[in-house]
């Protein structure tokens, strides 16, 4: 049981105005800020999935505080505070991810992924150089999870054709990578602040935005947006992180622990969000949004407009070798390449320090091999673990 310990530690870090278990004095006392809203989404999995077991095993060692909602603030906000020690740890959107480390933002490239396989595929592959990239940075990632692969929506007009985006004000909070794929397709980016963008759409001060439909949902904006184009246009991590000074004040055993289920569990959780994140944009369309596809056409038209934005960022948002490495690996598992046992092991050891025993391993396999059946997806679909 000892080896839920550290991942519960962590992954506890968005969801609750405040969570402290037991002991009058903890060793560890956290403060934390998200813009996740509490209730649904993001922080409803964090207290089914994680705080039964933090309240089991952690036995007071840990007090955090967590500012949901925006209350601390916006992201920007949230990483300057935790320079000067006022927090310890986010969870951040896309946004607050790039800010932290500018480098994932070749992760947001319009039609750069095609499906949360090979976003998976990519986060296994790469989980060494993004540690390393966030500690550079003064961060400990904890988890690279999800946004979305976000949807377009909007309130005056269906658009799902290259023509229906000129002109349309779109409201935009994302950074520089939406502003510039906005301008690509003809349309005007209206800049706002996290907290104003729900009155910018519902005011008429914008016609559109681009985001996830947990948030749409979050922010009750379903009644004022008319349309939405399910359209991948682009795939947005989240991130968890903490300061590198809260994460080395851990014990090394609670470290060893999180990474032996940082992969398992942040599956887990990751899926759970996918699932949610279908049925809020199928609610919304029952509720009455219409749902206005694109042809196969208009998409492979739109992909090749949009590879504009490729050009304009590279070597200026993102170095053009972490761009064409994240290729690589996507290149690789469309050509037939699957994830191994070895690729899970190597994310799932404490750097330089910890060889997971065979029982352990025994039991790290046995956990993905149930996650996998739990959410339909197939030995060989992303990982290839072989006969039991």
């Amino acid at each position: 049981m000892k080896r839920f310990i550290a991942l519960i530690l962590m992954l506890a870090l968005i969801v609750s105005a405040s969570a402290a278990f037991g002991a009058e004095h903890p060793k560890f006392y956290w403060k934390t800020a998200t813009l996740a809203p509490d209730g649904i989404g993001w922080s409803k999995h964090m207290k089914e999935l994680v705080f039964p077991e933090m309240e089991k095993t952690t036995k007071g060692n840990l007090k955090v505080k967590i500012y949901w909602g925006g209350v601390m603030g916006d992201e920007e906000q949230y990483l300057q505070k935790m320079k000067i020690g006022q927090l310890q740890g986010a969870g951040l959107s896309a946004q607050g991810t790039v800010m932290a480390c500018p480098d994932m933002a070749a992760l947001e490239l319009p039609f750069l992924f095609r499906n949360y396989l090979e976003t998976d595929y990519v986060r296994v592959k790469m989980s060494r150089e993004l540690d390393k990239l966030m500690a550079r940075n003064g961060y400990f990632m904890i988890g690279w999870i999800d946004q979305d692969f976000d949807q377009i929506y909007s309130s005056h007009r269906p658009l799902n054709t290259l023509e229906s985006f000129k002109g349309v004000k779109f409201v935009t909070w994302y950074g520089p990578m939406e502003v510039e794929l906005l301008r690509v397709l003809g349309a005007e980016p209206i800049p706002v602040n996290v907290p104003e963008l729900p009155a910018a759409v519902r005011s008429g001060v914008a016609e559109a935005s681009i985001g996830p439909a947990v948030w749409v949902v979050g922010a009750q904006l379903y009644s004022s947006i008319k349309y939405v184009n399910p359209v991948k246009i682009r795939y947005s991590p989240a991130t968890i992180v903490l300061t590198s000074k809260a994460w080395d004040s851990l014990p090394e055993n609670y470290q060893n622990d999180f990474y032996t289920k940082r992969l398992v569990i942040g599956f887990r959780y990751c899926n759970l969000i996918r699932r949610d994140n279908e049925r809020f944009l199928q609610s919304m369309v029952k509720y009455g949004m219409r749902k206005t596809e694109m042809s196969p056409d208009v998409v492979k038209a739109l992909a090749a407009k949009t590879r504009e934005v490729w050009t304009r960022t590279s070597g200026k948002l993102y170095p053009k070798a972490f761009l064409a490495e994240i290729l690589g690996h996507i290149e690789d598992f469309r050509a037939g390449k699957r994830l191994s046992l070895d690729d899970v092991l190597a994310m799932s050891k404490l750097p330089g320090t910890y060889a997971m025993d065979p029982g352990a391993r025994a039991v790290l396999v046995e956990q993905i091999r149930k996650d996998m059946a739990d959410f339909g997806i197939k030995d060989g679909d992303i990982i290839s673990l072989g006969k039991r």
